[in-house]
């Protein structure tokens, strides 16, 4: 069995899920069996509406060791450091695998996986839509949190700019209605892939996001929050998203106006599956 351990906080935005989500397809479409595990229930729901099966709930990345057995695979998408346990699974399992965001040293012997390195990790759906026509849309998919409440204070400005919103999984419960007021059309959550698919432009505070958002053919348009990975902000600029700092919305809407650039992006689901089954 393949164990695919994606964080899920819920002051996090779902990213790792939807690398992990990708992930699965993949093997499943291989025959090779992997089960999903993530720690927050909450994930469950936007996991579903990606298409994907019921995930295991774990509290933390300290209780992988209760599911996975000796000649398991482990793949662990999270900023959980586990200490001295990662050299106890490396011991135990029959492979270990970290996604970190640029990559890194292994330090038990784990193989470190860059999530933003020589490519970058997406469902396959995206790669199929890149032909797809596009509705003439601009949807704002800010992320799946908002516990600092930045995109409440910045939806005057931004929903000025005629974009659509996009309903994150885990946020919006207290404030649905001052943001339906700021912004024309608000998608729910289950629409995500939907969006993705088939939107002519995606702006995104999400560098996952973004990268789905370029496989799939999109005008993308990536708002930098501060605190990204070098890598993920070069690969992305590099495959044509525009990079505009948080806040600066002339910027944004002079951008939102050009046409657009659109490139593409090397997809390392079906590497990363190959290596990890073998």
């Amino acid at each position: 069995m393949i164990y695919l351990y994606a964080y899920t906080n819920h002051r996090a935005d779902l990213e790792a899920l939807r690398r992990m989500g990708a992930l699965w397809r993949v093997l499943e479409a291989r025959g090779v069996r992997a089960e999903l595990i993530v720690n927050d229930y909450r994930a469950q729901l936007a996991g579903r509406e990606l298409g994907l099966p019921p995930a295991t709930t774990v509290e933390n990345i300290m209780e992988l060791d209760a599911l996975a057995n000796g000649g398991d695979r482990v793949v662990i998408d999270s900023p959980e450091d586990p200490g001295e346990r990662l050299g106890f699974y490396v011991e135990k399992y029959a492979g270990v695998y970290t996604v970190k965001p640029c990559g890194a040293e292994s330090r038990f012997g784990e193989t470190v996986l860059a999530a933003f390195g020589e490519g970058v990790v997406v469902d396959l759906v995206y790669e199929a839509a890149a032909s797809l026509p596009k509705i003439p849309r601009k949807v704002f998919i800010y992320g799946d949190t908002d516990h600092d409440k930045r995109l409440l204070n910045a939806a005057e400005d931004l929903g000025a700019l005629g974009l659509d919103l996009y309903w994150g999984s885990y946020f919006y419960v207290k404030y649905e209605e001052e943001l339906a007021r700021c912004f024309g059309t608000i998608y729910e959550s289950e629409e995500y892939r939907e969006l993705i698919e088939g939107s002519e432009t995606v702006v995104t505070a999400m560098p996952q996001t973004a990268a789905e958002a370029i496989v799939a053919g999109a005008k993308t348009i990536w708002l930098d929050r501060g605190g990204a990975p070098v890598c993920a902000t070069d690969i992305l600029e590099a495959a044509g998203a525009v990079r505009i700092p948080w806040g600066d919305w002339s910027r944004l809407e002079t951008v939102l106006n050009e046409e657009a650039k659109r490139s593409t992006l090397t997809n390392l689901v079906g590497d990363w599956a190959g290596m990890i089954a073998d």
